[in-house]
């Protein structure tokens, strides 16, 4: 992602609507304020204004009658001007307001990146230019790409602590707490041979350590996803020969696992990343698995060992794609869940017309070899991948990694030691624990340095009394 050019994209939802914004940022914005929008400063402030669309400098009105009779008229439209560092990105920027018709912002944007220099942006890049010139911190710019993927009332929430840094502050406290809590018990190492002094006792320590990972189970929810995953994971399942395999190479758009009339063809589970953000704004990358064929009994051992790995797999899923051909999904037939589950009627260019869904749910029909809805079920995908995550919980992968390890470092300082004891029996267990912890949590709060030990241990406790 370069920095130092300037960019523009479009920064409200696609489709049709009352108003679009289009967003330019970079060194060239106030001269494609002025040559294309006639705007003579670039201060803070909102006017209106008239676009030129093309890809020539804004004309006169008294030269307007010798230009070509094919030119569109200029555009009325509001700009917005925000020279830096006093807008989001800090950089120059310039926002254009202007009708939603998806045809006319598209030629807007054409009009932008038709000049030398402007580019289209990347996905996220303003806010990225944002966290680069210190407008934004990371938390705050996940809790961006968060709010924009938030589908219930706790998920908003949670974004909405990221943003305004209240989920940031409630870490740190945590971090300081835990520093603290590690400069005594390393201070009582240094003093380990002198049984009168006495950094920490073990009952307060446990309790200063119980209640940070106590809130941080609050924070991850009652079903955090395990630490070694970093995203949702999504299953094709059903019968042997529904199309499973066929439809996972689809939605990868490239033939990744063997396809055979044959049943019992899938011996194991193939995992594959599967980016979703170009068909849902907000969505991510999951992880798509085909899995072997679920019938009443393996063709050999082989067969059957596959069938137990694809058990496994399912019970650990997130999103779980039912693939069925006849369009009847009998519950018999598939491992009873509670999982977001997406029925799809594979083969659907061959399916009788009569099929009808025995489970009574909704039910996408799809063809992979014509590609006949593959969006609609990326976007269906991306939608399940979202609600797998507890509600109210912070569900940023790198957010509940970080804390999960946190958490599993904290029990195992807890169990280093007894709290009804005098004093710690291996301090240095203990800090070695208590290091590793603040070593995970320093990925969403900042790495803990000598120096902050250091202060601790003479502001809390006072080495010379």
């Amino acid at each position: 992602m370069p920095t130092g050019d300037t960019i523009a994209a479009v920064a409200s939802p696609p489709g049709r609507s009352t108003r679009a914004l289009i967003r330019v940022s970079g060194p060239d914005a106030p001269a494609i304020a002025h040559e294309l929008c006639n705007l003579k400063d670039f201060p803070r402030a909102v006017r209106p204004a008239l676009l030129l669309l093309g890809s020539a400098g804004f004309q006169p009105a008294s030269s307007s009658s010798s230009s070509s009779s094919s030119s569109p008229p200029p555009l009325p439209l509001l700009a917005l001007t925000f020279p830096a560092p006093n807008s989001f990105t800090g950089e120059h920027t310039l926002e254009l307001l202007l009708p939603g018709n998806p045809h006319l912002v598209r030629l807007v944007l054409d009009t932008l990146l038709a000049r030398p220099g402007v580019r289209q942006a990347e996905p996220g890049e303003f806010s990225a230019r944002a966290y680069l010139n210190g407008k934004l911190t990371l938390q705050q710019a996940e809790g961006i790409a968060q709010r924009i993927a938030a589908e219930t009332a706790d998920q908003l929430a949670a974004a909405d602590a990221l943003m305004d840094g209240s989920h940031a502050a409630r870490l740190r406290a945590h971090a300081d707490a835990l520093t603290t809590g590690l400069a005594l018990v390393e201070a009582g190492v240094d003093f380990s041979d002198q049984e009168d002094v006495v950094p920490i006792a073990p009952a307060d320590l446990a309790a200063r350590l119980t209640a940070v990972r106590d809130d941080l189970g609050a924070i991850l929810g009652p079903a955090p996803r395990a630490a070694d995953r970093d995203r949702p994971e999504a299953v094709l399942v059903g019968p042997p020969n529904a199309g499973k395999s066929t439809l996972f190479n689809a939605l990868l758009g490239r033939p990744r696992a063997l396809v055979s009339e044959h049943a019992g063809t899938t011996r194991d589970a193939l995992a594959e990343s599967l980016d979703l953000s170009p068909h849902a704004p907000g969505a991510g990358t999951i992880t798509l698995v085909d899995l072997a064929g679920l019938g009443d009994a393996g063709i050999d051992e082989i067969d059957t060992a596959a069938q137990r790995l694809a058990r496994e797999r399912i019970a650990r899923a997130d999103v779980l794609i039912w693939c069925d051909p006849t369009g009847r999904f009998e519950a018999a037939a598939f491992p009873a869940s509670n999982k977001p589950t997406i029925r799809v009627r594979t083969k659907s260019d061959l399916a009788s017309r009569n099929a009808t869904d025995a489970s009574g749910g909704m039910t996408i029909p799809v063809c992979a070899l014509d590609h006949t809805n593959l969006a609609t079920l990326r976007r269906a995908i991306a939608d399940a991948s979202g609600q797998a995550a507890p509600a109210g919980a912070v569900a940023l992968p790198r957010h509940r990694r970080a804390m999960a390890r946190t958490a599993e470092h904290l029990a195992a300082a807890l169990s280093s030691f007894d709290p009804d004891a005098p004093a710690l029996p291996e301090p240095e267990l203990t800090a070695a624990a208590l290091r590793s912890a603040l070593d995970a949590l320093g990925e969403l709060t900042g790495p803990v340095g000598t120096e902050d030990l250091l202060a601790r241990v003479f502001s809390a406790f006072c080495v010379g009394k």
